[in-house]
């Protein structure tokens, strides 16, 4: 997963297109954020989740696999897991650190190489970051729900509005001219456009579209909280201390009043029997 790598709202025409998700995972490999401490907090958490809803037998796609940490993660604990991925040097990062994956190039929107009802568990821990339009996100879950089987579940993550209004219009002191330009609604609500990299939304959002899948929340949670505000202070923070902030983390991850707040939330979902 990517996050924020280039600030929101910034269009370089004809760039902002697959291609260019392609020029931009080149530039900020995706491998190495993970290993940030933010991106550990992130990681730590939503295995946790993963760990609880997973059972052992259990077939698992990873749509948008990214360098496949989380399938790597998933094949050494014994899961079956096969991985799509649409940036081709995101795969090869990918099969340099795990030969023997299973992994294929394909786009979240179309997995007509998949049949139905194959997976016990889907992730879709990326590819919504990137589709703009709800009819592109809805295109993306509706796959998810074919391909898994019924009574399944999938984990879905999404960035959320908020982080990027005090990251990246308040902290950047844009806020007025993005109002202006009609990019931030008078609700401070992002409204991102077709030809950008990043989406942003709030829990309505996110809501409405599962309502519209006809799929039903098992739980919500934040995989990382406050760790993108303070990655400075993370970074200082003795190894006693941060393995107690990763399960802080964990702790809180689903507590309601902080729902939202962090850079991400991952939505637990499940297909009807």
């Amino acid at each position: 997963m990517c996050l924020y790598a280039n600030p929101p709202f910034i269009k370089t025409g004809k760039d902002m297109t697959l291609s260019h998700i392609e020029k931009h995972y080149n530039k900020h490999p995706e491998d190495l954020r993970l290993q940030r401490r933010h991106g550990m907090v992130e990681f730590e958490t939503t295995m946790h989740h993963l760990r609880r809803f997973l059972h052992p037998e259990d077939f698992v796609l990873d749509i948008g696999a990214g360098t496949g940490r989380y399938t790597s993660a998933l094949m050494a604990e014994g899961y079956r897991v096969k991985a799509v991925e649409l940036v081709n040097r995101n795969i090869q990062v990918f099969l340099k650190r795990e030969p023997k994956a299973d992994v294929v190039q394909g786009d979240a929107r179309d997995l007509s190489f998949l049949p139905d009802a194959t997976a016990d568990t889907t992730l879709l821990l990326g590819p919504l970051y990137h589709l703009i339009s709800e009819e592109d996100k809805l295109k993306a879950l509706l796959e998810a729900k074919r391909v898994t089987k019924p009574g399944g579940l999938i984990f879905v993550a999404y960035l959320m509005n908020e982080y990027s209004i005090l990251s990246y219009c308040f902290d950047e002191d844009r806020i007025d001219d993005l109002l202006r330009r009609g990019l931030v609604d008078q609700d401070y609500h992002v409204r991102c456009q077709e030809d950008e990299l990043y989406d942003y939304v709030r829990l309505e959002d996110i809501n409405r579209l599962n309502a519209k899948a006809g799929l039903t929340r098992l739980t919500i949670f934040s995989p990382d909280g406050a760790a993108d505000y303070m990655r400075t202070r993370l970074n200082q923070m003795s190894e006693t201390t941060f393995a107690r902030f990763i399960e802080y983390q964990k702790c809180i991850s689903e507590r309601p009043e902080l729902i939202g707040a962090g850079s991400h939330v991952v939505d637990v979902i499940r297909r009807a029997e």
